[in-house]
């Protein structure tokens, strides 16, 4: 073989490999890769969209309320695939096949309450509610008792929301105070969202918030930065 031939391929291997070390470096110290597989976030965010968030953006500062961040949830067991919590005795609860080896997940969710606050989830109003995604109906429209989210007393209004939070039997009314270093997380699809309001333990620690989400990527027709 020529011997150019030989040196322009060995030129090649080294960039590509020092280049798959970078991506790699960078990925692991300043960015996170994100795929949201469920409708929880939307309409903000959209079942199936990839997103790139910043590792660096809480190194001097904390969460604020209204953040989407990407965090630490837990694992995926390897032989039943539950999906559930990091836990104290290394085992999956529902199968108790050991955590050694399982899927780690990551969710992506919105910062509702900050350390040390009273976080409620109250029904306060009935609305006519479309519950198709969430129990079947002939007719899908009925009258649902809605609520809203308080911060220690005052109510507070999310516009991202695209329909009515319900607050009645399966989606229960919450009243909690969050610990410190932890947050409250909820999905913006309140209706059709597995969050803090399921979890065995509701509160999310400072040390498993991996980075805030910045931008949607992917598909190339929903680019945009996230807020």
């Amino acid at each position: 073989m020529n011997k150019n031939l030989i040196n322009e391929i060995k030129d090649w291997i080294e960039v590509i490999v020092i280049s798959l070390v970078v991506a790699l470096l960078i990925n692991n110290t300043i960015i996170i890769n994100a795929l949201i597989p469920t409708p929880s976030m939307e309409s903000t965010i959209m079942t199936g969209t990839r997103v790139f968030g910043s590792r660096l953006a809480y190194l001097f500062t904390k969460p604020q309320r209204g953040d989407i961040v990407i965090f630490d949830y837990g694992f995926e067991c390897n032989k039943c695939h539950e999906m559930y919590q990091k836990n104290d005795i290394g085992k999956c609860p529902k199968c108790s096949a050991e955590t050694k080896g399982s899927k780690k997940v990551y969710f992506t969710k919105r910062v509702i309450g900050l350390p040390g606050e009273h976080i409620e989830i109250k029904a306060d109003y009935t609305a006519e509610q479309e519950l198709f995604r969430v129990i079947q109906f002939e007719d899908p429209r009925i009258k649902a008792t809605c609520g809203h989210v308080y911060i220690d007393g005052k109510r507070y209004d999310e516009d991202y929301l695209n329909e009515p939070m319900i607050v009645n039997g399966f989606f229960k009314a919450i009243d909690v105070i969050v610990p410190e270093n932890t947050y409250y997380l909820l999905g913006d699809n309140r209706n059709n969202s597995e969050d803090a309001r399921f979890w065995r333990n509701p509160f999310v620690s400072m040390k498993d918030i991996i980075g805030k989400a910045n931008i949607i990527y992917w598909p190339l027709n929903r680019i945009r930065f996230i807020e």
